[in-house]
């Protein structure tokens, strides 16, 4: 590939043309190895985690949901102090990621609980 002119990208032997022989990406005779749980499995059932089960009311699941908050920030305050009184039991990337889990965590939270009084003013203001 040559860049010849101001005109963009040019090759030197002219465009490259497609073969019918080159197999694409999206052809179904391509197969991914898969070699890890994580890895995305085409074809499957997500394997999510259930949010909502079928018995839980709106106020379970959210009181879950800062339970879950409050741990991950617990996590986080416990790395840290443990980082002050004895440094050589944790690693600093440790502290980091779980002070960035808790931060965004809170933050996630305080959105959602404005985004929720918003829209009950919304909907009790009589306009």
């Amino acid at each position: 590939m040559n860049i010849q002119s101001e005109k963009g990208i040019q090759f030197s032997g002219g465009m490259p043309q497609y073969r019918p022989s080159m197999r694409s990406p999206l052809d179904p005779s391509v197969k991914l190895a898969v070699t890890d749980s994580r890895h995305i499995q085409i074809g499957t059932a997500s394997a999510a985690p259930a949010i909502a089960s079928a018995g839980a009311s709106f106020g379970d699941l959210l009181t879950k949901a800062i339970g879950d908050v409050d741990a991950v920030d617990a996590k986080a305050r416990d790395l840290s102090s443990r980082s002050v009184y004895d440094p050589d039991s944790v690693e600093v990337h440790d502290v980091m990621i779980a002070a960035e889990k808790s931060r965004f965590a809170l933050n996630m939270t305080k959105t959602v609980a404005d985004g929720l009084v918003r829209t009950f003013r919304e909907l009790t203001s009589q306009r």
